[in-house]
Order: structure tokens, then C-alpha cells, then sequence
């Protein structure tokens, strides 16, 4: 962890994470080598990330949620009707979603 606060852990985010400047990062909340956070990205306390996750744009993830390698959380829809709507994508809390998972707005 970067600092201790009276026991409670802070925002732990490899240097190698890109992580837009509208995300809002909640504390607690450790962010392993290579993700990609895009903006209006949302991730609740209490949340792992591990190493190349990618949470794209409009995304809420809620708290105490684990996010393993490779998963890409709210990209497009791919429905055909799709014609560029406002969506998002919104995680609760307590998930674990595994390796390689796409999980598309």
C-alpha cells in the first residue's frame, strides 16, 4: 500500500495503470499493472483489480468487487439495433469476475 491512515488502507494503483482523470476512484481500492480506466468510470471501495483489466467509459462498479487478468467491463453493446445510445454498464457489490471476461454496456 502507498500510506497508512489510522489502519485504513489508501488507493493502491500501479504506475503502469492509465487511469483517466474523470474516474473517480474510491479508497481501498488496489489497481494492478496495465489496466486501462477510461473516463466517467466509477470503482467503488474495497474493489481488486489485477494485472490488463480494462473498465471502459460509463462503468459503475460497486464495492468489494474482484476483477481478475484480462477482463474488459462496458465496452459497446453488440446488438445490432445498437445505434450509439446513451448506455452504461453497473457492477453491484461483492462479484468476482473471472479471467478473460467480457462484459459488454
Amino acid at each position: 500500500m502507498d500510506g497508512n491512515n489510522g489502519g485504513e488502507r489508501l488507493m493502491n494503483i500501479h504506475k503502469t495503470s492509465i487511469i483517466h482523470p474523470d474516474a473517480k476512484i474510491n479508497q481501498n481500492v488496489e489497481i494492478g499493472p496495465f489496466c486501462i480506466i477510461d473516463k466517467n468510470v466509477e470503482i467503488g471501495e474495497g474493489s481488486h483489480l489485477y494485472p490488463n483489466v480494462h473498465i471502459m467509459e460509463n462503468t459503475i462498479i460497486g464495492k468489494n468487487n474482484t476483477i481478475h487478468q484480462g477482463a474488459i467491463i462496458g465496452g459497446l453493446p453488440q446488438d445490432l439495433k445498437f445505434e450509439g445510445e446513451n448506455t452504461k454498464t453497473i457492477i453491484g457489490d461483492n462479484n468476482v469476475i473471472r479471467e478473460y471476461v467480457t462484459i459488454n454496456r
